[in-house]
């Protein structure tokens, strides 16, 4: 479990509404979405996992008990869509008076859509790892930010690798005087490193670095 996760939803829950139930409604789908929250086939949370959730929310100063993290999750449960969640939100306008209800069932179409805890930068995450996953350590050689593995077409994908290659020269190019330098440098010195740059500069052959100035 990422702690963090879940503690950027609790500001937002802590900066938001004190009704608000979506936000924590969403808070409830992403554990129930864990798989380290939960044993492999039970429905029960793993031993530990509310107490860490309640101390690391209180060690960053927002108020979280088991009561409330129960809540969410019979929240999550009840609600596992966004229709089902609306509906919700349509009768019982606040998070109160809903957990008082004991989130009673409402009636949306059993083909309803699954809701998405992640957030878009998550989603991101996920979909690029997906497409690593399809594409193998070859997806690294473009960034997946950048080109997309559906869309970007080859001539995309030369014209970057093109542009690479010519500054990758520069740089080569550079690194190659710059080298050059220092041997000189170095052998000015008589190999003595601890001399300074400029000391050692004043020793070459007057005129033989016109490309390195101080």
């Amino acid at each position: 479990m990422k702690a963090s996760q879940y503690l950027r939803q609790e500001k937002a829950i802590a900066v938001g509404a004190a009704d608000d139930i979506e936000r924590r409604w969403k808070w409830g789908l992403r554990l129930l979405h864990d798989p380290q929250a939960f044993a492999k086939g039970s429905s029960q949370l793993r031993p530990g996992v509310s107490d860490g959730l309640v101390k690391s929310a209180r060690a960053c100063g927002f108020k979280l008990s088991e009561s409330e993290i129960r809540w969410r999750l019979q929240c999550a449960r009840a609600y596992p869509s966004e229709t089902a969640i609306r509906c919700a939100r349509s009768e019982y306008r606040d998070w109160w008076s809903l957990c008082r209800a004991g989130f009673p069932p409402v009636d949306v179409s059993p083909d309803e859509p699954p809701a998405d805890h992640r957030t878009d930068t998550e989603r991101d995450q996920d979909r690029a790892a997906a497409l690593m996953d399809l594409i193998g350590e070859q997806g690294s050689l473009f960034s997946l930010r950048d080109f997309e593995p559906t869309t970007s077409t080859l001539a995309d994908l030369r014209t970057y690798t093109d542009e690479g290659k010519k500054l990758t020269a520069r740089f080569a190019r550079h690194d190659a005087k710059r080298e050059e330098y220092m041997n000189r440098l170095e052998a000015a010195a008589n190999g003595d490193m601890s001399m300074t740059w400029l000391e050692a500069h004043s020793l070459l052959p007057t005129g033989a670095d016109a490309d390195a100035r101080l």
